[in-house]
């Protein structure tokens, strides 16, 4: 049976009449041909500190133009996107995420920037089916920044000091159990204590991924589930060794009294999984210039069954005065060979054949060992396949899973068969079928 999903409710309606209102995405500068361009995205300090650089100097070549910057953590980013959007009063450039695209999208909320192709904006340098996650309603509403893949960060130089090895790079999921296991009881005499790694159940792509080694496509194109509770709770409980009695994973407490930064670049977790584009600011959060990647455990067949992901997109508020310099924009971050140097990885192996091509990473550096990883992945076949789908609500139901549920979870107030219960009854509200 159909269902529909409330999240963004009545923002598609609000926003056909605030869209009769002056715009407030941009304002041109008192008519003197100035234009100024609202420009905002979800990171930490350090995207921040590349996006600014690559502004600026979009800015000295662009002396008409003047662009207003912001970010904010992920969470408080939709918060304030989903107001924006209600009222009209989307920024002119705002970063864009596959899980959100639809809800946006669909809404009429995004420029069609099909209308600038071959104009002020070049797509041509980007493979066609990464453009294509970028349409809604036939229309290109987001251009990728680049590509990632999940993965596993770890610590080697904290495994040395705890005398445990990596895993291999063809380990299991058991061989990661074990790993995890190891490293906390080694880690239990260390100052501060050393955990093998965070509760992995708790990640959203990693049941993802769970769910595509076991041959399960997780949404329809219509906005169905492919999986069961029965699937979930296989996922969750798989790790129950890890949680009892021993306690081997990072405790939630501790993650809370950490922030902003984790377990791992605290240095108090050898591990985590993560998307490999975040080496770079992991690194930079830890001070640590020799943190590595490896894949993510094999399936039950021994292959990795990987796939790349858009890693964020860059989309223009419908609600903007000033479409054409957003594109401009656009453009020029995704394109041009300055602010690639610029940006690096940190937005994922750039999309940009053009950008790819010319992007000159430092010898040893994070962005290096990115760059190397997904080219081994490519190279011994592990990218085999295709991103899941992202239905309307997708990123309403991950937020379910990891930040309302996933925090009861951790904190031990629910059980598996509570979660498991609980999500799928609030993902028959957030989830739309069309």
């Amino acid at each position: 049976m159909p269902i529909r999903k409330t999240t963004l409710g009545g923002v598609a309606l609000a926003l056909v009449g605030a869209l009769t209102l002056s715009a407030c995405g941009g304002d041109s500068g008192g008519g003197d041909g100035k234009v100024t361009l609202q420009f905002t995205w979800w990171g930490t300090e350090g995207r921040a500190d590349r996006y600014q650089a690559a502004v600026d100097l979009f800015e000295d070549q662009n002396p008409d133009i003047t662009v207003q910057t912001s970010f904010a953590e992920f969470g408080d980013y939709w918060t304030q996107r989903n107001t924006d959007a209600t009222s009209g009063e989307l920024p002119d450039v705002l970063q864009m995420d596959l899980s959100r695209l639809l809800e946006y999208g669909n809404g009429g909320l995004l420029y069609d920037l099909g209308e600038f192709e071959g104009e002020q904006l070049d797509t041509s340098t980007i493979e066609e089916n990464l453009l294509a996650s970028g349409r809604a309603n036939d229309q290109l509403v987001a251009v990728p920044t680049g590509t990632n893949v999940m993965s596993l960060h770890y610590n080697p130089d904290l495994l040395d000091e705890l005398g445990v090895e990596a895993p291999d790079w063809d380990y299991t999921w058991d061989d990661f159990h074990a790993f995890i296991q190891e490293v906390s009881a080694a880690g239990a005499e260390h100052e501060p204590r050393v955990y093998g790694s965070t509760d992995y159940t708790m990640v959203w792509w990693m049941f993802m991924t769970h769910l595509i080694q076991r041959d399960i496509d997780p949404f329809s194109e219509t906005g169905e589930m492919n999986f069961t509770e029965d699937d979930m709770r296989e996922f969750i409980s798989s790790a129950d060794s890890l949680r009892e009695p021993e306690n081997v994973t990072f405790p939630a407490d501790r993650t809370e009294q950490l922030a902003p930064k984790s377990g791992f670049t605290a240095g108090e977790a050898a591990a985590e999984v993560n998307w490999d584009n975040m080496l770079s600011q992991a690194s930079h959060d830890a001070d640590h210039d020799n943190l590595q990647l490896m894949p993510l455990p094999s399936g039950p067949d021994g292959e990795k069954h990987a796939f790349f992901k858009p890693t964020m997109q860059l989309s223009v508020g419908a609600n903007s005065s000033h479409p054409e310099e957003a594109a401009l924009l656009i453009d020029f971050l995704i394109n041009d060979p300055e602010a690639g140097d610029i940006i690096g990885t940190e937005l994922g192996i750039p999309a940009s054949q053009e950008r790819l091509d010319s992007l000159q990473v430092e010898p040893g550096s994070p962005d290096e060992r990115i760059v190397e990883f997904e080219q081994r992945m490519r190279d011994e076949g592990h990218m085999t396949e295709a991103a899941p789908f992202h239905p309307d609500g997708f990123g309403s139901v991950e937020a379910e899973y990891v930040d309302v549920l996933g925090s009861e979870f951790g904190y031990g107030q629910i059980s598996v068969d509570d979660f498991v219960s609980r999500w799928f009854s609030e993902a028959e509200n957030l989830l739309a079928a069309w």
